[in-house]
């Protein structure tokens, strides 16, 4: 039986790839490591203090701990990794025939090295990269967890000896030989040595480091933080994901690979089993060991079926643009929960499997696609190109609203309106996006009252239709507050023409979108709330006289919502037989996941502010949160007349 290295899946002798996470099987490393490296009894003491307390993890190549070392009269927790010696690992990687025609034979890599023509832009696709040698015993010694901030890039060239001009544009320098696996004097063997040579370089806090490394007993460790890294393939619900969720996590990906790329390295080997949540939710990349640059393809290239370039498994000249191919993999499965079925892909591209049955925005689908063509140049020319064109799918905003109006469970006549307006030109050459949202509670008895709503809607969405545009970066709070104040002049103006419509008026409240721009204006009673990042709060401020009184700390908040004048308001359109009606605005910026509600007072005389919030962090629909409340409101008295809308920024 074959144990898989990343997952700890049992297969059948000859399988070829693990089933689970799509490792590649056939290596010489797998066929001779077995059974699995016997792990330590818990209290083992190691070199450097460190004990054993508990066995985290095995499979057939290497034991994971988490051990205790006492430091400054304090007990601090690590995690350790533990791989046979450099002699069984050389013995396992000794292949069983010539290596003239194996992939990554060092004598095809070095003439490759001598060969390919340098390029000034050490990130593009075609670069010289460096050729990765471990840290000798005079450069490195045990690296400490204050040399190791996650937040300082290293620009120097470190441990790794530049075959080319690094990123910054330095000519290559000139380092003493090191010994192989060399750490503080002690051989830890390819693999390990490789790692911590890396892991003192790329300081970064994408990549999982170790701190140090030391042999005992025929064995080798690396050292790492005590961090709770918990596998991306382990991801409670599955690996599939909101396209949102798939796209950030891909541009997390492009930054640490892009990172690796600007010194000249490639990170190969991009799977679910490589990448872990950190505690702070962010990504990290766990396997340092796959790191290699464009000359050389490692003696035992790490195969993860699905996840891995073509080129890589034809032992074709592999480049950045490999990277490209496994983010975009990795994007695939996080939006459909599926691993990409390549065995065709090692001779001719295959298919991509997308609608049915999985529906994806279909720009994001093209990004995905661009990132899996088969040919290397018909990929992105750079990841960081890649990112660019993910950033800019994560900043689309999608607007979305519920309104509805209702009498109520009392009066006869509703006098309130509701409008939406939504206009979108999506054009290469002059695209444009508006959203105007408006809710108006009319006064005055008989029908005046729903003229005077009627007159202020129309008239605010001529105002904001005309004026949009005049202006390069015009203020959008100013344009929605002078429209409220060109309503309140209409109004004004019919009253004058017909007597019998004095005392009419009307509250109003609206919103104003050009994403990621937004604005409020309002006058009146009628309100705007925000649900941001879960909480609740209330945008406008009342234009009544509980208000007043709540400012100046004669009555509470809670006093004011069964005051005997609640529904007495200070400011209103056409309240004034001339001058401004007093509308205030406010301007904001518009983020994915806000929540907003404009309302009139029908409902926030019957439904809380903490049952508003409720009901906005509950629906997914906003036409759903919309009836809810109108309903809500209804069930608690429906004394007035009830408006609601519901704008969600997906």
């Amino acid at each position: 039986m074959l144990t898989c290295p990343q997952c700890g899946q049992t297969a059948a002798e000859g399988t070829r790839f693990c089933e689970r996470c799509g490792q590649g099987l056939l290596t010489p490393a797998l066929k001779a490591v077995s059974p699995a490296l016997v792990p330590l009894a818990v209290g083992s003491i190691l070199k450097g203090g460190f004990e054993v307390i508990e066995l985290q993890s095995q499979n057939s190549l290497e034991n994971r701990y988490r051990v205790v070392r006492e430091q400054a009269g304090a007990k601090v927790n690590y995690q350790l990794r533990e791989r046979s010696g450099p002699q069984a690992e050389r013995e396992a990687a000794m292949p069983a025939e010539p290596a003239a025609a194996s992939v990554g034979n060092g004598a095809a890599s070095a003439a490759t090295a001598t060969t390919a023509p340098a390029e000034e832009d050490p990130a593009g696709p075609r670069a010289k990269t460096a050729e990765l040698k471990p840290v000798s015993s005079a450069d490195s010694g045990t690296q400490t967890a204050e040399q190791s901030d996650p937040a300082i890039e290293s620009t120097e060239a470190g441990p790794l000896l530049l075959t080319d001009a690094d990123a910054l544009g330095a000519e290559a320098e000139t380092a003493k030989p090191a010994e192989p696996g060399a750490a503080g004097g002690e051989d830890l063997g390819d693999v390990f040595g490789r790692v911590l040579a890396l892991s003192t370089t790329l300081k970064h806090a994408a990549f999982q480091r170790a701190l140090e490394g030391f042999a005992e007993n025929g064995r080798v460790y690396l050292v790492y933080p005590d961090e709770p890294l918990r596998p991306f393939s382990e991801r409670p619900g599955g690996i599939k994901m909101s396209e949102l969720e798939a796209v950030n996590v891909a541009i997390q990906l492009c930054q640490a690979v892009g990172f690796l790329h600007r010194r000249a390295l490639r990170l190969n080997d991009i799977c679910p089993e490589s990448v872990g949540y950190g505690a702070d939710g962010r990504l990290k990349v766990t396997g340092l060991e796959s790191v290699s640059n464009d000359n050389e393809l490692q003696a035992e290239p790490i195969f993860n079926d699905g996840y891995t370039a073509p080129e890589i498994y034809r032992a074709r000249k592999v480049d950045k643009r490999a990277d490209i191919f496994s983010i975009g993999a990795l994007l695939y499965s996080c939006l459909t929960g599926e691993r990409l079925e390549s065995e065709s892909w090692r001779e001719e591209g295959g298919a991509i499997p997308f609608y049915p049955p999985h529906v994806v925005t279909p720009a994001l689908e093209q990004e995905v696609r661009r990132a899996l063509v088969f040919s290397p140049e018909a990929r992105w020319p750079n990841v960081d190109a890649m990112k660019a064109e993910l950033v800019k799918l994560a900043s689309i905003t999608q607007v979305r609203a519920g309104a509805m109006t209702d009498v109520g469970m009392v009066r006869e006549l509703n006098e309130d309106i509701v409008m939406t307006v939504e206009y979108r030109r999506d054009s290469q050459v002059e695209p444009a996006e508006r959203y105007l949202y408006v809710v108006c509670d009319g006064m005055g008895g008989a029908a005046a009252g729903e003229i005077a709503a009627a007159i202020a809607v129309t008239t605010i969405r001529n105002y904001i239709e005309s004026g949009i545009g005049s202006t390069p970066g015009e203020d959008l709070g100013q344009l929605l507050r002078l429209a409220l104040e060109e309503a309140n002049s209409k109004i004004i103006e019919y009253q004058a023409a017909h007597p019998e419509a004095r005392g009419m008026g009307s509250t109003a409240v609206g919103l104003l979108v050009m994403p990621p721009r937004a604005a409020i204006a309002w006058v009146g009673d009628s309100r705007a709330y925000l649900l941001e990042n879960g909480a609740l709060r209330q945008v406008t401020k009342d234009h009544s006289l509980v208000e007043r009184l709540v400012e100046i700390g004669q009555i509470t908040a809670e006093e004011a919502r069964h005051h005997e004048h609640k529904n007495v308001i200070t400011r209103s359109l056409g309240a004034r037989a001339s001058g401004p009606a007093g509308a205030e605005a406010v301007e904001f910026r518009l983020k994915r996941g806000d929540r907003l509600m404009l309302c009139s007072d029908g409902l926030t005389a019957h439904v809380d502010d903490a049952k508003i919030g409720e009901v906005l962090r509950r629906h997914s629909d906003p036409v759903a949160a919309t009836r809810e409340l109108v309903v809500a409101a209804n069930a608690g008295g429906g004394t007035d007349n009830v408006s609601v809308m519901v704008v969600f920024a997906d």
